[in-house]
Parts: structure tokens; sequence; C-alpha cells
């Protein structure tokens, strides 16, 4: 009676859902090569509360984890290749089933519920490269000098909830731990705090010499540092993100596919924009992956000088180009989507002419030196800008119409076309 009783108890109680989230889902073709292969998965906002079958991705150095109902970190100890680690908003309250990953350098955890500062930094203390950290709202970030803790328990951290730690902040964090671990080995002995005096051994001859070299260590810390966020902020600025107002819209697509039918030389094609790009970057010396406005008169002026050799050059003033690229600092994204709204024309013949000139003189000096790959490059260089030149004299096909005619299907009918034939200076020059 007791376990039927029991039996209807456990019926009634609502059992908790359990979501297992498997990285299998991250990818089109499921089979161990490709789970191998595999070095980055998203699973944001999934819902789940367990982790699984992640032994399979052995590869794995970014994990994407956040807004989901995990209470622990369980699942992943044998992915010890992980580098980059996010975990915010979740549930977890412990970091047990870290340890293994002794590669990590960013860890994500704010949102969470871990308590217990001192017992959760014995566990960080085991990852050496952990440069960026986040614990905010938490309940370990309420625990008195939280901060200053953190840092001097992980002295290789670069970024704290969202903030750089400086050089100076080391300084005076370090100054800080040598007071409070005195003060919390008096408080273990029952005594008052004593104030501790600076040392009288040294001279002032010594003391300035000591300062002097302090002045230095800092000076290359913070140089390494600035580096440092130079390279972070650089990474940052070439990762791809997707912007709405960068792609062209359905009605732009139209205005465009009109503009090429009704002139192509009014726009730059794709394959244009990549000749173009080595020129963008030639203004990029920090190697950003932008440049600023007072950049844009010099590049302005590469474009009118057909630097790229592409045949063509903006129909537009400066002034008018000035107001399309508007972003400052202006990233190649941006100058490469706006391109589509500057009117281009055809270069001027002369410097058409003396362009095709240089290129034929290169090529015969390369092909005379036995330099036939060299050579080849700019023969074809040349033809481009010759095309570029004469692209009013190659008309398309014109059929003429004749029902009668029988269409044969083993041949070509060269009949039915006629053209006009205009072929001075393409085939000037032939590679054996």
């Amino acid at each position: 009676m007791d376990q039927v009783f029991n039996h209807l108890i456990k019926r009634a109680t609502p059992q908790p859902i359990v979501k297992v989230g498997t990285p299998w889902q991250c990818i089109p073709i499921k089979n161990d090569k490709q789970a191998r292969d595999t070095t980055e998965v998203h699973m944001a906002n999934q819902g789940f509360n367990e982790l699984a079958q992640f032994d399979k991705f052995m590869n794995l150095e970014v994990v994407w984890l956040n807004e989901n109902q995990l209470t622990s970190i369980k699942g992943v100890e044998q992915n010890f290749r992980i580098k980059h680690l996010y975990l915010q908003k979740n549930k977890i309250s412990t970091l047990e089933g870290l340890q293994n990953l002794k590669h990590l350098e960013t860890l994500s955890l704010f949102n969470n519920e871990l308590r217990d500062l001192e017992k959760n930094l014995l566990i960080l203390k085991e990852f050496p490269g952990l440069t960026t950290l986040d614990l905010f709202n938490n309940p370990v970030a309420e625990e008195p000098y939280y901060r200053n803790r953190v840092i001097s328990a992980l002295p290789q951290l670069q970024l704290l909830d969202r903030s750089i730690i400086t050089v100076q902040e080391k300084i005076k964090v370090e100054a800080w731990y040598k007071d409070f671990k005195a003060e919390v080995k008096i408080k273990k002995k029952g005594q008052k705090k004593q104030k501790l005096l600076p040392s009288q051994i040294f001279s002032a001859g010594e003391k300035l010499l000591y300062k002097e070299v302090d002045d230095i260590k800092a000076k290359r810390e913070q140089e390494k540092a600035d580096e440092i966020q130079r390279e972070r902020t650089r990474i940052k600025q070439k990762e791809k993100t997707f912007d709405p107002n960068k792609f062209p819209t359905n009605e732009l697509k139209e205005q465009l596919r009109q503009r090429l039918h009704d002139n192509p030389m009014s726009l730059v094609n794709e394959w244009e924009k990549g000749k173009l790009k080595k020129i963008f970057k030639s203004y990029d010396k920090e190697k950003k992956g932008s440049i600023t406005q007072d950049k844009l008169q010099g590049l302005y002026g590469d474009l009118m000088n057909d630097i790229a050799n592409i045949g063509k050059v903006p129909a537009v003033s400066f002034e008018k180009f000035k107001e399309i690229m508007l972003e400052d600092p202006l990233p190649w994204d941006s100058f490469c989507f706006q391109l589509n709204h500057v009117d281009f024309e055809r270069a001027p013949e002369d410097l058409l002419q003396k362009k095709i000139d240089e290129k034929y003189k290169e090529f015969n000096r390369r092909l005379n030196a036995g330099k036939k790959a060299e050579a080849k490059e700019f023969m074809i260089e040349a033809v481009r800008l010759e095309a570029a030149r004469d692209k009013d004299e190659h008309k398309l096909p014109e059929i003429i119409p004749d029902d009668n005619t029988k269409i044969r299907s083993d041949c070509f009918d060269f009949s039915r076309y006629k053209y006009k034939q205009n072929f001075t200076d393409t085939a000037k020059y032939l590679l054996q």
C-alpha cells in the first residue's frame, strides 16, 4: 500500500525537465572528421541545463554557452584546448569542471550565482594564460575588496569585468595586498594592526636609484599593455559583424543592375573593388582595418590617377566623394559599400594610353629577360586597359532573324551573327 502511495505521489510531483546540449547541432555534416575539425561552436540561448558529447570535439578553442540554464560546467573536462569560454547569464554556482582547461585565455561568467571568492580564486589560479575575466553580477563581486583580491591572485589578468587593469593599478594593488596580508595576520593573532613605517636602511641616492628602476619597469609594463590593447583593438575591428546598413537592399540592387545595364563604366564591380583594396590598405599604416578622414583626399587622388589600373576614375568631385564617405574612422566594408553610390567614368584616354604603353614596355623587358610568368601579368594588365579604352567598340553579337534557316546541332553557325571585328593592339603579343 505504501509503495502504491509513494508511486502516486511521485507521479503527481512535477519532474524537472532535462534539456541536454550537444555540439553536434552546430555542424552540418555529422561525422567524426567534421567533429575533429571544428574549433568553434555557438550554443547560446538554447535553454539546456546539461552538456554532453563534447569528447568527440577535441580541437574546440572557442565555446559559446551563454544565456542557458546551466548550473555547473560539467561536460567539457576533456576539451583541454579551449581558449575562450563564454558562460555568462546562466545559473552556475561552482567552477568544478574547469580544472583541465589549462589553455584558457578568456572566461566570461557574469550574471551567474558564484559564491565564496577565495574558493573560486584557488581554481582560477590554475590557468596561467587567463587574461580576460568577467565575474560581475555574481555574489562574489559583492565581497570586500573584490577587485583588489582578484588582481592580486591573478597577476596575469589584463581585463577584469570589462575594465583594463593598468600598470599603476597593479602597483597600487601590490602595495595594498601587503598591508591587507599584514592586517589579516594581525587579526588572526588577536592583535591590533600597527602602522608599518617606511624602511630607513637605504641612503637617499639608493632610494632614487630604486625609484628609477621601478619607473623603468612600470614604463615597460605599460608599453607591453598598450601593445596588447592595440592588438586586441585591431582584431576586434577586423572581425566581421553583420550590419544591415552595409548590405544592399533589393531596391538598391535593382538600381545597380540598371546602372550596369545603362553604363557599365559608371559602377565598380567586385573584382575591381578587390584591386582598390590594395590602395585602401596603403593608407591603413597601423593595420586597423580603417582610415581617418584626413587620409581621404590622398585616397581620392589615387582613384583619380587610376593607380589600381581598373580603367575607371570617379566622376564626382572630392567634396561629393567626402559627403558619401562620412564615417570616421572609415572601415573597409563601409568604403566598399559606399562605392556603390559613387559614379565612375572611363579614365582619360591619354592616361589609359600611357599606362598601356608602360605595361607593354614592362612586358617586353620581362620577356627578354626570360621571366615569362611576370611578363604574362603585364600583358594581361595591358589587355584589360585596352578593353576599358575600347569598351564602346565591343558590341554584343546581334542575331539576324531568319525563321527559314535550318540550325545544325553539330556545329556553330557563324552566318547567323554579325559583329564588328576590331582587334587593334589587343593581340599584339603572344606568349609561346
